[in-house]
């Protein structure tokens, strides 16, 4: 590779850093820092009703990890859960305390993105949102890859039809 091409891929590298290290700042001052329990808490509200299995896939987390995460959420009176589609299953909802915590990560990473863009004018903010959406779009990945990207998206901005992982 060239010179300028390796600076560009540095350059590329550590502004994706940058974005993940604020994003997961400013989410994670609200839930003890935990990264885990953010996405946790964003996924159920996504889908509600999911399992605990299907939200370990998602977040990444072994079986018995996950359960302990549900466990400290529906401690803190987060997330609920009901009985699954089987009496084997268990469906996890939010409560009404969680779904104002998850608007609030919400807003919290809706102000770190608009921080961490702030030099950029509209124009550059579309055209940098044109490029990582063609990128998105550009990866290959399962349905669960797809939920893991999405784990802190904010699900209502982006409906199916324009998110770049749901055409994936």
């Amino acid at each position: 590779m060239k010179p300028d091409e390796l600076r560009d891929l540095n350059v590329i590298g550590a502004f994706a850093l940058a974005l993940s290290d604020d994003l997961k700042a400013a989410m994670q001052e609200l839930v003890d820092g935990n990264e885990s329990a953010c996405a946790a808490l964003i996924v159920i509200g996504q889908e509600s009703g999911l399992s605990v299995d299907r939200l370990s896939r998602i977040l990444g987390l072994s079986q018995p990890g996950t359960v302990r995460l549900v466990d400290r959420l529906a401690a803190d009176h987060l997330v609920e859960r009901k009985s699954g589609a089987d009496r084997r299953s268990v469906a996890l909802r939010l409560t009404e305390a969680g779904k104002r915590q998850v608007k609030s990560l919400l807003i919290g990473r809706r102000h770190a993105l608009s921080e961490v863009l702030r030099a950029l004018d509209p124009g550059e903010r579309q055209v940098l949102a044109a490029i990582a959406d063609k990128v998105l779009r550009g990866l290959g990945h399962s349905e669960v890859e797809c939920d893991r990207r999405c784990r802190l998206c904010d699900g209502d901005t982006c409906p199916d039809e324009t998110c770049p992982m749901a055409a994936a």
